[in-house]
Protein backbone atom coordinates (compact mmCIF):
# COMPACT_ATOMS: atom_id res chain seq x y z
CA UNK A 1 0.00 0.00 0.00
CA UNK A 2 1.66 3.40 -0.68
CA UNK A 3 1.94 6.51 1.31
CA UNK A 4 -1.35 7.90 -0.35
CA UNK A 5 -3.28 5.36 -0.22
CA UNK A 6 -2.75 4.78 3.37
CA UNK A 7 -3.19 8.53 4.05
CA UNK A 8 -6.57 8.44 2.57
CA UNK A 9 -8.10 5.26 4.47
CA UNK A 10 -6.89 6.54 7.48
CA UNK A 11 -8.10 9.68 7.27
CA UNK A 12 -11.81 8.53 5.70
CA UNK A 13 -12.04 6.18 9.03
CA UNK A 14 -14.88 7.11 11.10
CA UNK A 15 -13.93 9.17 13.94
CA UNK A 16 -13.04 7.33 17.55
CA UNK A 17 -11.55 7.94 20.84
CA UNK A 18 -8.01 7.37 19.87
CA UNK A 19 -6.71 8.46 23.16
CA UNK A 20 -8.58 5.44 25.04
CA UNK A 21 -6.12 3.02 22.86
CA UNK A 22 -2.49 2.74 23.58
CA UNK A 23 -0.41 1.89 20.32
CA UNK A 24 3.00 0.26 20.21
CA UNK A 25 5.70 1.82 19.18
CA UNK A 26 5.32 0.26 15.37
CA UNK A 27 1.88 0.87 15.22
CA UNK A 28 2.63 4.61 16.73
CA UNK A 29 4.70 5.33 13.80
CA UNK A 30 2.94 3.82 11.10
CA UNK A 31 -0.11 5.86 12.10
CA UNK A 32 1.95 8.97 11.99
CA UNK A 33 3.63 8.01 8.50
CA UNK A 34 0.50 7.48 7.50
CA UNK A 35 -0.48 11.13 7.48
CA UNK A 36 2.95 12.34 5.54
CA UNK A 37 2.64 12.03 1.77
CA UNK A 38 5.30 11.90 -0.56
CA UNK A 39 6.78 14.96 -2.35
CA UNK A 40 6.54 15.09 -6.44
CA UNK A 41 9.62 17.48 -7.35
CA UNK A 42 12.77 16.55 -7.65
CA UNK A 43 16.35 18.65 -7.83
CA UNK A 44 19.53 17.53 -9.90
CA UNK A 45 22.32 17.74 -7.69
CA UNK A 46 26.62 17.38 -8.29
CA UNK A 47 27.24 14.43 -7.08
CA UNK A 48 29.96 15.88 -4.19
CA UNK A 49 26.86 17.56 -2.83
CA UNK A 50 24.68 14.59 -2.38
CA UNK A 51 25.06 13.47 1.12
CA UNK A 52 21.76 13.47 2.97
CA UNK A 53 19.35 13.07 0.13
CA UNK A 54 17.04 10.64 -1.35
CA UNK A 55 17.17 9.33 -4.85
CA UNK A 56 14.26 9.83 -7.01
CA UNK A 57 15.43 7.66 -9.88
CA UNK A 58 17.65 4.51 -10.18
CA UNK A 59 21.32 4.91 -10.82
CA UNK A 60 23.36 2.76 -13.17
CA UNK A 61 26.90 1.92 -14.06
CA UNK A 62 28.26 3.16 -17.29
CA UNK A 63 31.80 1.53 -17.32
CA UNK A 64 33.33 -1.67 -15.91
CA UNK A 65 35.17 -0.99 -12.48
CA UNK A 66 37.69 -1.69 -12.23
CA UNK A 67 37.76 -0.58 -15.67
CA UNK A 68 40.94 -2.46 -17.21
CA UNK A 69 42.85 -5.87 -15.37
CA UNK A 70 44.89 -3.85 -12.78
CA UNK A 71 47.88 -4.95 -9.70
CA UNK A 72 46.29 -4.59 -5.89
CA UNK A 73 49.63 -4.06 -4.99
CA UNK A 74 53.31 -2.13 -5.22
CA UNK A 75 55.22 -4.89 -6.66
CA UNK A 76 56.15 -7.21 -9.67
CA UNK A 77 53.86 -8.86 -12.61
CA UNK A 78 54.83 -12.07 -13.18
CA UNK A 79 53.83 -14.89 -15.61
CA UNK A 80 52.83 -17.48 -12.79
CA UNK A 81 50.62 -20.06 -14.75
CA UNK A 82 51.11 -23.04 -12.73
CA UNK A 83 52.90 -21.53 -10.22
CA UNK A 84 56.59 -20.30 -9.10
CA UNK A 85 58.51 -21.29 -6.22
CA UNK A 86 60.11 -19.60 -3.98
CA UNK A 87 64.23 -18.40 -4.74
CA UNK A 88 63.16 -18.46 -8.62
CA UNK A 89 64.83 -15.92 -10.47
CA UNK A 90 63.34 -13.68 -12.89
CA UNK A 91 64.65 -11.24 -15.11
CA UNK A 92 63.30 -7.63 -14.58
CA UNK A 93 62.40 -5.97 -17.82
CA UNK A 94 60.23 -3.06 -17.25
CA UNK A 95 58.35 -0.56 -14.84
CA UNK A 96 54.79 0.45 -15.29
CA UNK A 97 53.28 3.35 -12.99
CA UNK A 98 49.67 4.12 -12.55
CA UNK A 99 48.20 5.43 -15.82
CA UNK A 100 51.09 4.24 -17.90
CA UNK A 101 50.62 0.40 -19.71
CA UNK A 102 53.46 -1.77 -19.90
CA UNK A 103 54.99 -4.59 -22.91
CA UNK A 104 54.27 -7.95 -23.14
CA UNK A 105 56.36 -9.80 -21.07
CA UNK A 106 57.08 -13.68 -21.44
CA UNK A 107 58.23 -16.46 -18.35
CA UNK A 108 61.03 -15.79 -16.30
CA UNK A 109 60.63 -12.01 -16.63
CA UNK A 110 59.12 -9.43 -14.66
CA UNK A 111 57.77 -5.68 -14.86
CA UNK A 112 58.10 -3.54 -12.05
CA UNK A 113 54.86 -2.07 -11.28
CA UNK A 114 52.57 -0.19 -9.00
CA UNK A 115 48.93 -0.06 -7.18
CA UNK A 116 46.68 0.75 -10.14
CA UNK A 117 48.76 -0.09 -12.67
CA UNK A 118 47.70 -2.30 -15.59
CA UNK A 119 48.66 -5.59 -15.64
CA UNK A 120 51.36 -5.73 -18.52
CA UNK A 121 49.94 -8.81 -21.47
CA UNK A 122 50.73 -11.89 -20.28
CA UNK A 123 51.23 -11.67 -17.04
CA UNK A 124 48.79 -13.20 -14.91
CA UNK A 125 49.85 -12.60 -11.35
CA UNK A 126 51.70 -10.17 -8.93
CA UNK A 127 54.12 -10.36 -6.06
CA UNK A 128 54.84 -8.03 -3.52
CA UNK A 129 57.57 -6.09 -3.73
CA UNK A 130 58.12 -7.50 0.05
CA UNK A 131 58.08 -10.82 -0.94
CA UNK A 132 61.07 -10.59 -3.37
CA UNK A 133 64.87 -9.89 -3.11
CA UNK A 134 66.14 -7.18 -5.66
CA UNK A 135 69.49 -8.30 -7.32
CA UNK A 136 70.08 -5.81 -9.94
CA UNK A 137 68.63 -6.31 -12.54
CA UNK A 138 66.88 -8.89 -11.35
CA UNK A 139 64.47 -10.78 -8.26
CA UNK A 140 64.25 -13.72 -6.09
CA UNK A 141 61.29 -15.00 -4.57
CA UNK A 142 61.26 -15.04 -0.95
CA UNK A 143 57.61 -17.09 -1.50
CA UNK A 144 55.53 -18.94 -4.04
CA UNK A 145 52.99 -17.07 -6.32
CA UNK A 146 50.06 -18.65 -8.20
CA UNK A 147 48.43 -17.25 -11.49
CA UNK A 148 45.76 -14.42 -10.07
CA UNK A 149 47.89 -13.39 -7.01
CA UNK A 150 47.13 -9.70 -5.93
CA UNK A 151 45.54 -8.74 -9.35
CA UNK A 152 41.92 -7.00 -9.57
CA UNK A 153 39.83 -8.32 -12.70
CA UNK A 154 38.32 -5.95 -14.94
CA UNK A 155 34.47 -5.47 -14.07
CA UNK A 156 35.12 -7.59 -10.88
CA UNK A 157 33.32 -4.71 -8.67
CA UNK A 158 30.87 -3.32 -11.55
CA UNK A 159 29.51 -4.44 -14.69
CA UNK A 160 28.32 -1.79 -17.29
CA UNK A 161 24.49 -1.34 -17.39
CA UNK A 162 24.25 -2.87 -13.30
CA UNK A 163 21.75 -1.13 -10.99
CA UNK A 164 24.40 0.46 -8.54
CA UNK A 165 21.63 2.28 -6.57
CA UNK A 166 17.97 1.99 -5.92
CA UNK A 167 15.20 4.93 -6.05
CA UNK A 168 14.90 5.68 -2.15
CA UNK A 169 18.05 5.32 -1.51
CA UNK A 170 19.58 8.11 0.86
CA UNK A 171 23.30 8.97 0.08
CA UNK A 172 26.04 9.22 1.99
CA UNK A 173 30.04 9.20 1.29
CA UNK A 174 29.62 5.63 0.30
CA UNK A 175 27.19 6.41 -2.77
CA UNK A 176 28.79 9.52 -3.49
CA UNK A 177 32.48 7.32 -4.18
CA UNK A 178 30.48 4.69 -6.17
CA UNK A 179 28.89 7.07 -8.51
CA UNK A 180 32.17 8.99 -8.68
CA UNK A 181 34.03 6.24 -9.92
CA UNK A 182 31.48 5.70 -12.70
CA UNK A 183 32.10 9.21 -13.77
CA UNK A 184 28.53 10.25 -12.81
CA UNK A 185 28.35 14.10 -12.50
CA UNK A 186 24.94 14.78 -10.83
CA UNK A 187 22.33 12.95 -9.07
CA UNK A 188 18.38 13.22 -9.54
CA UNK A 189 17.09 13.24 -5.71
CA UNK A 190 13.74 14.26 -4.22
CA UNK A 191 12.81 17.51 -2.92
CA UNK A 192 14.06 17.86 0.45
CA UNK A 193 11.52 17.84 2.81
CA UNK A 194 10.53 21.57 4.80
CA UNK A 195 10.41 21.18 8.78
CA UNK A 196 9.08 23.83 10.68
CA UNK A 197 9.57 23.95 14.62
CA UNK A 198 7.14 25.47 16.79
CA UNK A 199 7.65 25.94 20.68
CA UNK A 200 4.59 25.96 22.58
CA UNK A 201 4.57 26.92 26.67
CA UNK A 202 4.04 30.20 28.55
CA UNK A 203 6.72 29.16 30.82
CA UNK A 204 9.30 29.35 27.70
CA UNK A 205 12.62 32.00 27.31
CA UNK A 206 14.79 32.40 24.88
CA UNK A 207 18.64 32.81 25.03
CA UNK A 208 19.20 36.46 25.77
CA UNK A 209 15.78 37.19 27.95
CA UNK A 210 15.64 37.43 31.83
CA UNK A 211 14.51 33.99 33.47
CA UNK A 212 11.94 34.23 36.21
CA UNK A 213 11.78 31.64 39.07
CA UNK A 214 9.36 30.48 37.09
CA UNK A 215 10.64 29.99 33.57
CA UNK A 216 12.77 27.83 31.53
CA UNK A 217 14.88 28.68 28.73
CA UNK A 218 13.71 26.97 25.41
CA UNK A 219 15.99 23.83 24.57
CA UNK A 220 13.87 21.96 22.46
CA UNK A 221 13.72 24.25 19.39
CA UNK A 222 16.95 24.62 18.79
CA UNK A 223 17.53 20.80 19.57
CA UNK A 224 15.06 20.03 16.49
CA UNK A 225 16.00 22.81 14.14
CA UNK A 226 19.63 20.57 15.06
CA UNK A 227 18.71 17.49 14.41
CA UNK A 228 16.47 18.43 11.35
CA UNK A 229 19.50 20.12 9.58
CA UNK A 230 21.77 16.88 10.37
CA UNK A 231 19.07 14.57 8.79
CA UNK A 232 19.67 16.82 6.11
CA UNK A 233 15.94 18.51 5.51
CA UNK A 234 15.25 22.06 5.21
CA UNK A 235 14.84 23.59 9.04
CA UNK A 236 12.63 26.24 9.18
CA UNK A 237 12.11 28.28 12.62
CA UNK A 238 8.63 28.66 13.62
CA UNK A 239 9.72 30.48 16.50
CA UNK A 240 7.49 30.50 19.95
CA UNK A 241 4.03 30.82 20.73
CA UNK A 242 2.74 30.77 24.41
CA UNK A 243 -0.32 28.69 25.50
CA UNK A 244 -2.76 29.88 23.34
CA UNK A 245 -5.03 27.75 21.73
CA UNK A 246 -5.78 30.21 19.18
CA UNK A 247 -2.60 31.56 18.48
CA UNK A 248 -0.99 28.76 17.77
CA UNK A 249 -3.67 28.05 15.58
CA UNK A 250 -2.22 31.13 13.63
CA UNK A 251 1.03 29.83 13.64
CA UNK A 252 0.00 26.27 12.45
CA UNK A 253 -1.64 27.97 9.23
CA UNK A 254 1.38 30.14 8.78
CA UNK A 255 3.65 27.53 8.45
CA UNK A 256 1.86 24.90 6.93
CA UNK A 257 1.86 27.18 4.09
CA UNK A 258 5.66 27.45 3.93
CA UNK A 259 6.54 23.59 4.91
CA UNK A 260 6.16 20.01 4.33
CA UNK A 261 5.89 19.04 8.17
CA UNK A 262 5.33 20.80 10.73
CA UNK A 263 6.47 19.87 14.53
CA UNK A 264 5.12 21.86 18.03
CA UNK A 265 7.14 20.81 21.29
CA UNK A 266 4.81 20.84 24.13
CA UNK A 267 1.24 21.15 24.52
CA UNK A 268 0.45 17.18 23.49
CA UNK A 269 -1.06 15.40 26.08
CA UNK A 270 -4.65 15.64 27.15
CA UNK A 271 -4.17 18.14 30.30
CA UNK A 272 -6.01 21.31 30.58
CA UNK A 273 -3.21 23.47 29.53
CA UNK A 274 -2.31 21.16 26.40
CA UNK A 275 -3.84 22.64 23.43
CA UNK A 276 -2.62 20.87 20.27
CA UNK A 277 -4.85 18.99 18.93
CA UNK A 278 -7.21 21.80 19.83
CA UNK A 279 -5.21 24.01 17.99
CA UNK A 280 -4.40 22.03 15.07
CA UNK A 281 -8.12 21.62 14.70
CA UNK A 282 -8.75 25.34 14.83
CA UNK A 283 -6.50 25.67 12.27
CA UNK A 284 -9.09 23.67 9.90
CA UNK A 285 -6.81 20.64 10.46
CA UNK A 286 -7.36 17.08 11.55
CA UNK A 287 -5.38 13.95 13.16
CA UNK A 288 -5.27 12.70 16.42
CA UNK A 289 -3.41 11.76 20.16
CA UNK A 290 -1.57 9.16 20.26
CA UNK A 291 -1.03 6.88 23.56
CA UNK A 292 2.25 5.43 22.91
CA UNK A 293 3.29 2.65 25.56
CA UNK A 294 7.07 4.52 25.04
CA UNK A 295 9.24 5.62 27.95
CA UNK A 296 9.37 8.89 27.63
CA UNK A 297 7.08 10.43 25.27
CA UNK A 298 3.58 8.61 25.88
CA UNK A 299 1.46 11.13 24.25
CA UNK A 300 2.14 12.96 21.14
CA UNK A 301 -0.35 14.47 17.75
CA UNK A 302 -0.33 13.63 14.81
CA UNK A 303 -2.39 14.97 11.39
CA UNK A 304 -2.53 17.20 8.33
CA UNK A 305 -3.13 21.27 7.78
CA UNK A 306 -3.46 21.28 4.20
CA UNK A 307 -1.27 19.89 2.44
CA UNK A 308 1.53 19.91 5.21
CA UNK A 309 1.21 16.97 7.88
CA UNK A 310 1.96 17.97 11.73
CA UNK A 311 3.66 16.23 14.25
CA UNK A 312 2.80 17.33 17.80
CA UNK A 313 5.81 16.87 20.17
CA UNK A 314 5.61 16.40 24.05
CA UNK A 315 7.26 19.03 26.23
CA UNK A 316 10.33 17.49 28.29
CA UNK A 317 13.44 17.61 26.26
CA UNK A 318 14.09 13.66 26.29
CA UNK A 319 10.39 12.69 25.35
CA UNK A 320 10.43 15.39 22.25
CA UNK A 321 13.79 13.62 21.11
CA UNK A 322 13.01 10.21 21.52
CA UNK A 323 9.76 10.98 19.56
CA UNK A 324 11.11 13.27 17.31
CA UNK A 325 13.78 10.06 16.48
CA UNK A 326 10.69 7.59 15.95
CA UNK A 327 7.62 9.55 14.84
CA UNK A 328 9.22 12.29 13.18
CA UNK A 329 11.50 9.85 11.37
CA UNK A 330 9.09 7.72 10.20
CA UNK A 331 7.41 10.75 8.42
CA UNK A 332 9.90 12.88 6.75
CA UNK A 333 10.83 9.12 5.48
CA UNK A 334 7.83 9.25 3.85
CA UNK A 335 7.91 12.99 2.69
CA UNK A 336 11.29 11.45 0.93
CA UNK A 337 9.25 8.68 -0.55
CA UNK A 338 11.81 5.93 1.21
CA UNK A 339 10.45 3.02 3.46
CA UNK A 340 10.57 4.03 7.04
CA UNK A 341 13.75 3.03 8.87
CA UNK A 342 13.86 -0.25 10.52
CA UNK A 343 14.96 0.19 14.23
CA UNK A 344 17.45 -2.09 14.45
CA UNK A 345 20.08 -1.51 17.16
CA UNK A 346 22.80 -3.64 18.18
CA UNK A 347 22.30 -6.59 20.75
CA UNK A 348 24.76 -5.60 23.57
CA UNK A 349 24.78 -6.98 27.74
CA UNK A 350 24.14 -4.21 30.23
CA UNK A 351 26.18 -4.06 32.99
CA UNK A 352 24.05 -2.00 34.83
CA UNK A 353 20.99 -2.95 36.93
CA UNK A 354 17.78 -1.16 36.33
CA UNK A 355 14.81 -0.87 37.88
CA UNK A 356 11.09 -0.52 35.90
CA UNK A 357 7.64 -1.80 35.08
CA UNK A 358 6.73 -3.81 32.23
CA UNK A 359 4.13 -2.26 29.53
CA UNK A 360 6.22 0.61 27.40
CA UNK A 361 9.35 0.11 25.49
CA UNK A 362 11.64 2.44 27.33
CA UNK A 363 14.43 4.42 25.58
CA UNK A 364 17.58 5.40 28.97
CA UNK A 365 20.69 6.83 28.08
CA UNK A 366 23.45 4.82 27.81
CA UNK A 367 27.49 4.67 27.78
CA UNK A 368 29.05 2.19 25.93
CA UNK A 369 31.52 0.20 28.07
CA UNK A 370 34.63 -2.16 27.37
CA UNK A 371 35.32 -4.45 30.78
CA UNK A 372 37.20 -7.30 30.82
CA UNK A 373 34.02 -9.76 29.89
CA UNK A 374 33.48 -7.26 26.47
CA UNK A 375 31.51 -5.03 25.41
CA UNK A 376 28.42 -3.67 27.01
CA UNK A 377 26.81 -0.45 27.58
CA UNK A 378 26.20 1.33 31.51
CA UNK A 379 22.88 2.82 32.10
CA UNK A 380 23.37 6.55 33.48
CA UNK A 381 20.84 6.11 36.40
CA UNK A 382 17.22 7.14 35.81
CA UNK A 383 17.91 9.74 33.24
CA UNK A 384 13.79 11.33 33.28
CA UNK A 385 12.57 12.94 30.32
CA UNK A 386 13.63 16.09 31.61
CA UNK A 387 17.06 15.65 32.28
CA UNK A 388 19.49 16.66 29.22
CA UNK A 389 23.24 16.31 31.22
CA UNK A 390 22.78 12.47 30.84
CA UNK A 391 22.13 12.57 27.55
CA UNK A 392 24.49 14.46 26.75
CA UNK A 393 27.13 11.81 28.36
CA UNK A 394 25.67 9.00 26.85
CA UNK A 395 26.94 7.04 23.61
CA UNK A 396 23.59 6.40 22.87
CA UNK A 397 20.37 4.99 24.29
CA UNK A 398 19.44 1.94 25.02
CA UNK A 399 16.27 0.34 24.50
CA UNK A 400 14.42 -1.74 26.71
CA UNK A 401 11.25 -3.90 25.45
CA UNK A 402 8.07 -3.12 26.67
CA UNK A 403 7.29 -6.81 28.10
CA UNK A 404 10.63 -6.67 30.00
CA UNK A 405 10.03 -5.75 33.39
CA UNK A 406 13.28 -4.80 34.37
CA UNK A 407 17.34 -5.04 33.57
CA UNK A 408 19.99 -7.19 35.30
CA UNK A 409 23.68 -7.27 34.61
CA UNK A 410 23.92 -9.41 31.45
CA UNK A 411 20.65 -8.64 30.31
CA UNK A 412 20.51 -8.06 26.43
CA UNK A 413 19.31 -4.49 25.19
CA UNK A 414 19.23 -2.82 22.04
CA UNK A 415 21.97 -0.06 21.45
CA UNK A 416 21.32 2.92 18.97
CA UNK A 417 23.57 4.92 18.92
CA UNK A 418 23.66 8.61 19.30
CA UNK A 419 27.36 9.93 17.74
CA UNK A 420 27.40 10.71 14.06
CA UNK A 421 23.25 11.06 13.26
CA UNK A 422 21.30 10.27 16.30
CA UNK A 423 20.00 7.25 14.58
CA UNK A 424 17.92 5.03 16.41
Amino acid sequence: MTALVAAEALLATPPVDRASVTHSVSEACARASAYAMPLIGADIVPVAQGTGRTLSEPVVALVATPPFTQSAMDGYAVVACDGIAVGTRLRVVGRVPAGRRGDEIAPGQATRLFTGAPIPEGADAVVMQEHVERDGDAIVLRRPIRAGDNIRIKGEDVQPLEILLQAGERLDARHIALAAAQGIGTFRVRARPRVAVISTGDELRQAGDTLEPSAIYDSNRPMLLALIEQSGLVPIDGGWVPDRPEMLADRLRYMAERADLVVTSGGASLGEEDHALEALVQADGSGETLKIALKPGKPAVVGRIGSAAYLGLPGNPVSSLVCWLLLGRAMTSTLEGREPPQRLGFPLPSKSAFARRAGRTEFVPVKLVNGHDGLGVEILGRGGSARLQPLAEADGLAEIAAENGGVRPGDVVLFHPLRGGFAI
